[in-house]
């Protein structure tokens, strides 16, 4: 039952209308229910610190929203559904080898990412959503799809990306390999569907980091991750302000075909961090949405802007500088622990995760599949971490 907790979670977020709240009530009762049940009520009171720095970290951004934004009962449940996650999985995780743990994550977002998959070939395969860019560069004719149970085009095939690592590793480190191949092409399969051109790349250039020198190139990326960010913002404004990738763009990016670009977003998004002393404590949840101009919603009515398009920008908007101060010590802490932990995967993930966030606001409130992947990935990190330290004390009381 465990393994379906991810779809369990999706569905529901997926729910219209009343019943909405009894299946969270439902689902959110039977995660509790399975993370009680490894932690018994009577030893509850020695929660790991890593669990009270999460709930404590939740109840700050709802007392954050309520002072500074507005906090919807929608926001709170996408809070606790966090919260609940991270729990289970961090006392899963606890007696658990990476190796167990990675196929508790292989095995969940593939029973959640096939079901999408099977809903969308039953219900809406018929759909249409313009012209496959990927397949049109190769001369072949497809139709780009949305997949039904995704929270964001982007967002969801962000997931399968870092999934078809982990499927990589196990192809790497296990037998069966022509059983992982299979699920590593359908994630490939996934992505050219859905015409996710940056995260196909992305996950054909980690898979080949991955296979070959890892070290090297974690050397690579720590001496020259400003150059790589300066690269891929340059980049995206030559794509998006030229035509030098005219046959690269789907129609709508074309000049006069009235998509926004990742340019125009930002640039947006500067408007509302600068417009006023929010700028140090930021607007709250929601904040780009809530403090757009009404001049720039009428100007883009039907894009429906939602989000920045960028981790860090986001999250300079909803908590300001004073936030984002402390969600980049936070992320050091996380690389120093994975650079203690000497795992080449975890690694790899992590770093994947946070190139994705620049053109994406993920990992983040918003980003419902990479948040609960992302977390999933901080709770290996926490128990293989308080496992080495558990195995370091337990080795000094023999010595002494």
């Amino acid at each position: 039952m465990i393994y379906f907790y991810v779809l369990l979670l999706r569905i529901v977020a997926y729910i219209e209308g009343p019943f909405k709240m009894v299946a969270f009530a439902i689902t959110f009762g039977l995660i509790s229910f399975s993370s009680f049940n490894r932690v018994s009520i009577k030893s509850f009171n020695k929660i790991s610190k890593y669990n009270f720095y999460a709930l404590a970290l939740v109840i700050l951004i709802m007392f954050h929203g309520f002072i500074f934004g507005e906090v919807l009962i929608r926001d709170i449940a996408v809070l606790l559904t966090y919260w609940i996650w991270f729990v289970f999985t961090f006392t899963y995780f606890r007696d658990k080898t990476l190796n167990e743990s990675l196929r508790f994550v292989l095995i969940s977002f593939l029973i959640f990412n096939f079901a999408n998959y099977l809903y969308f070939k039953l219900y809406f395969a018929d759909q249409f959503f313009g012209i496959n860019s990927i397949m049109a560069s190769f001369g072949v004719f497809g139709k780009r799809i949305y997949f039904p149970l995704a929270s964001g085009a982007n967002i969801f095939t962000s997931q399968l990306g870092l999934n078809a690592l982990i499927v990589l590793y196990f192809f790497k480190n296990t037998g069966k390999r022509l059983f992982y191949l299979s699920i590593y092409g359908f994630y490939i399969y996934m992505l050219v569907l859905a015409d996710s051109r940056l995260i196909l790349l992305l996950s054909i250039i980690f898979s080949i980091i991955f296979w070959f020198s890892l070290k090297k190139v974690l050397s690579f990326f720590k001496n020259t991750w400003w150059i790589i960010g300066l690269f891929i913002f340059g980049f995206l404004y030559v794509f998006y302000n030229t035509d030098f990738f005219d046959r690269f763009k789907r129609p709508g990016e074309l000049s006069g075909g009235g998509a926004i670009s990742r340019i125009e977003i930002w640039t947006i998004a500067i408007q509302v961090i600068f417009d006023d002393l929010h700028l140090l404590f930021g607007h709250g949840l929601n904040g780009f949405k809530n403090n757009i101009l009404e001049s720039t919603k009428e100007t883009f009515n039907d894009q429906h802007l939602q989000t920045s398009h960028n981790f860090i920008i986001q999250n300079l908007i909803d908590f300001g500088v004073f936030g984002i101060l402390i969600i980049l010590m936070v992320l050091f802490k996380i690389l120093n622990l994975i650079i203690q932990l000497k795992s080449s995967i975890l690694t790899i993930l992590i770093v994947m995760l946070l190139l994705v966030g620049i053109t994406e606001s993920i990992p983040s409130f918003y980003s419902f599949e990479p948040t609960m992947f992302f977390i999933t990935i901080l709770s290996i990190i926490f128990a293989q971490d308080e496992r080495k330290n558990i195995r370091f004390i337990t080795n000094n009381n023999i010595l002494s």
